[in-house]
C-alpha cells in the first residue's frame, strides 16, 4: 500500500469489483478520471470514508461525523441498488482463471449474498492473424486502421465476417482479404453491367453514385 508499507494489496482484489463503482462514478467524478474535478454532488475524495462505502454498498448505518450528507449517500445507494447485481460481465477468455474467478470470490466475500453475484459472464476469444497469434515483437500485427488502408473497408468487413465461427479463435487471413477485393470488384462490375442493360445509357453516373 503506497502510504503504509506494512500492508500488501493483492493485485486482483480491487480490480474485480470496480463494476460496483461504475454505478456511482458519475456522482463523484463526472467523467473526469484524474480527479481534477469534483463531481456534481460536490463530494471531495477525502470525505468518502469507509463508513460511506458501507452505507452505499452494504446497507450500513449512516456513519457518525460523516462529512457527506445522508441525502447524497442515499442518491448513490439508490443508484447502486438499481443497477446491481450486474446482468452481464464481458471479458477475455485469458482472464477466466484470474480476474473472473476473483470477481466471483470477491463478490461472495464482500456481500455474502447470492443475490449480489454477477448474473452472467461472457468471454471473448482472440483474433489471430494468418493463423498465428498477433504480436508486435514478431511483426505479426495488424491494426484495424492498417486493415482498412491495405484492403479497404468493405473487404475488411467481409474478411472479419468470414473469420470463423464456434469456439475457435477468429482468424483474419490476408489471403481471404485479397480475394474479397477481387470478388467485390467482380460484383460491382456485374451490377454495373446489369444496370446498364435495364436503364437507358447515360442516365446513371456510377462515379457519382459510388462517391
Amino acid at each position: 500500500m503506497p502510504w503504509d508499507d506494512k500492508f500488501v494489496i493483492e493485485s486482483l482484489s480491487d480490480s474485480t469489483i470496480y463494476m460496483s463503482y461504475y454505478t456511482i462514478a458519475h456522482f463523484l467524478q463526472d467523467g473526469v478520471l484524474d480527479g481534477s474535478k469534483i463531481g456534481p454532488l460536490g463530494i471531495e475524495a477525502a470525505h468518502m470514508e469507509h463508513g460511506c462505502w458501507d452505507y452505499i454498498f452494504k446497507k450500513g448505518a449512516y456513519p457518525a461525523d460523516c462529512k457527506v450528507s445522508k441525502e447524497n449517500l442515499d442518491k448513490m445507494r439508490f443508484e447502486f441498488e438499481y443497477w446491481y447485481p450486474m446482468d452481464l460481465r464481458v471479458s477475455g477468455k485469458d482472464l477466466i482463471r484470474n480476474h473472473l474467478t476473483m470477481c466471483l470470490y470477491n463478490h461472495a466475500a464482500i456481500w455474502e449474498d447470492p443475490k449480489m453475484m454477477p448474473k452472467s459472464i461472457y468471454c471473448n476469444g482472440y483474433m489471430v492473424l494468418n493463423n498465428e497469434k498477433m504480436s508486435k515483437s514478431t511483426g505479426n500485427f495488424l491494426t484495424l486502421a492498417d486493415c482498412i488502408s491495405q484492403f479497404g473497408v468493405d473487404a475488411t468487413r467481409m474478411t472479419l465476417a468470414d473469420a470463423g465461427d464456434g469456439l475457435d479463435d477468429a482468424n483474419f487471413a490476408s489471403e481471404v482479404a485479397n480475394s474479397m477485393i477481387l470478388k467485390l470488384t467482380t460484383f460491382e462490375k456485374w451490377m454495373q453491367d446489369n444496370i446498364k442493360a435495364i436503364i437507358p445509357s447515360g442516365s446513371v453516373d456510377f462515379a457519382e453514385a459510388k462517391a
